[in-house]
């Protein structure tokens, strides 16, 4: 789970110790295939995020250029899913706030604050946004774990119940209700104000649906370069089935604009 003093290298550590004791919790549910799949995926997660860094780097260095050489000079940095900040600790060493300006979007209340301090000693231009990332301006429910799993700041939580239904059945009876936005419209917005646009994206299941949207309103075209985590591994098998086809669509009609995606973990 999320912990306020948490590093790049703290986010890797964390989210793989959280993720075997969900393994543990799915070989009683769900059976030893499914255990061996999440296990072997929580086994090789340290060589993942090892050529993740890699690769941002490479990607960050590349960028330079365009903004070098654009008319505004700047980049901007959509954190969409920000929890208390770990995607930031981590991003910010490459895309560095001399010249990229931070979106931090975040629906849950209870980590607002922590973002609100990482901001104030980070000396970045970081906006926040207290909603929730989704197709129309609005409101929706935000779901969570079960009451003796849940912390004030979980990063688990979603606005598609079904998010974690391999791990947990959501407490429906805990969801709040959170004001939600247009991430297409957003990035349409701002991309006319800078000379390129990177996102990152840990929305629990909802990125589904925001990327169709912003493959829709051709929002993904402003995008330089997008990290995304898919969490149909997370999902049920019918629900896993389902996503994991919509996974290999996405991710073939967004290359075919030459946009970077790269899986964030």
């Amino acid at each position: 789970m999320a912990n306020a003093s948490i590093g790049p290298t703290g986010h890797f550590s964390s989210r793989f110790s959280a993720r075997l004791q969900q393994s543990a919790r799915v070989l009683k549910n769900e059976g030893a295939r499914r255990f061996l799949e999440l296990s072997a995926l929580s086994l090789i997660e340290p060589v993942r995020s090892l050529r993740l860094r890699v690769a941002v780097a490479a990607d960050a260095r590349g960028v330079l250029l365009k903004i070098r050489n654009g008319k505004h000079g700047r980049g901007l940095f959509i954190d969409c899913g920000s929890n208390i900040g770990q995607g930031y600790e981590f991003f910010s060493k490459y895309y560095r706030k001399e010249h990229f300006d931070y979106i931090m979007i975040e629906p849950n209340k209870n980590c607002i604050p922590y973002l609100e301090a990482l901001r104030d000693r980070s000396g970045a231009n970081i906006d926040i946004i207290a909603k929730a990332a989704s197709v129309r301006d609005g409101f929706a429910r935000l779901f969570g774990p079960p009451s003796d799993r849940a912390e004030p700041i979980y990063e688990g939580r979603s606005i598609v119940p079904e998010h974690n239904n391999s791990l947990y059945q959501t407490d429906n009876t805990a969801a709040d209700i959170v004001e939600t936005f247009s991430l297409s419209q957003l990035i349409l917005d701002k991309s006319q104000f800078y000379d390129v646009v990177i996102l990152k994206m840990d929305v629990e299941g909802a990125e589904y649906e925001l990327l169709l949207d912003m493959i829709e309103s051709r929002a993904h075209r402003k995008l330089y370069a997008a990290y995304i985590e898919f969490h149909s591994i997370y999902m049920k098998d019918k629900d896993r089935n389902i996503r994991r086809k919509m996974e290999y669509d996405l991710k073939k009609d967004i290359g075919k604009d030459d946009i970077l995606l790269r899986e964030w973990i």
